[in-house]
């Protein structure tokens, strides 16, 4: 015989979501669609019918807890590296952006990422190699051209900005897929060896200033 043991206690009940699987005709996360907008479509499609719930899920009790652990680790999560780079960033551009315009910038970006997308758990800001990237363009910008930082700064983001597009409008996100571990590794071992060697130029320097 099987004895069912009564408790004062309620069970709580644990419902989970099936995992997303496309529909008929439909397409995969970054599979090649051959249409102008395709993949975006497909996205905001996909995305749609979970957007309200990506906000009002967590104003609910059960998730109150979850959502304040959350909001204080996401806070100093972008806030530690926009301190961090913004330190950095003033340092290489001599002055002409820091701590305060890179914190303004990770927190209207996350703004508008969190908004537009859909999806409000993102880490947005300054990484390794755009660190990289701003000092040698600085460089360039102000002693081989001799042109003003700022503004030649603002038109190659706009350039970006245009390739991000022209990249949405044909689909050519697709190629992510292609990405795999051993790339991201490689990448973040550049990173690694940007930020060992400028940890190290100090310390040689010094030797060579004595």
């Amino acid at each position: 015989p099987v004895t069912l043991a009564m408790t004062s206690q309620p069970q709580q009940i644990v419902q989970r979501r099936r995992s997303w699987r496309p529909g008929d005709g439909e397409k995969r996360p970054l599979e090649r669609t051959g249409k102008c907008l395709g993949g975006l479509r497909n996205d905001v499609r996909r995305r749609g019918r979970c957007y309200a719930s990506d906000w009002t899920d967590a104003f609910k009790p059960v998730n109150q807890q979850k959502t304040l652990a959350t909001t204080l680790f996401l806070f100093f999560a972008c806030l530690a590296p926009a301190i961090a780079f913004g330190t950095l960033f003033d340092e290489g551009s001599n002055g002409a952006f820091g701590v305060v315009e890179m914190i303004m910038s990770s927190a209207y970006t996350g703004i508008v990422y969190s908004v537009t997308s859909g999806q409000p758990l993102a880490i947005l800001g300054a990484t390794g190699p755009i660190l990289a990237y701003t000092n040698i363009f600085y460089t360039l910008a102000t002693e081989t051209l001799e042109l003003e930082f700022l503004p030649c700064y603002f038109w190659c983001g706009l350039w970006f900005s245009l390739f991000t597009i022209l990249m949405a409008l044909f689909d050519v996100c697709c190629l992510m897929r292609f990405v795999t571990k051993f790339t991201e590794e490689i990448f973040s071992g550049l990173i690694s060896m940007i930020f060992i060697i400028e940890a190290i130029k100090p310390a040689v320097k010094a030797f060579y200033n004595k």
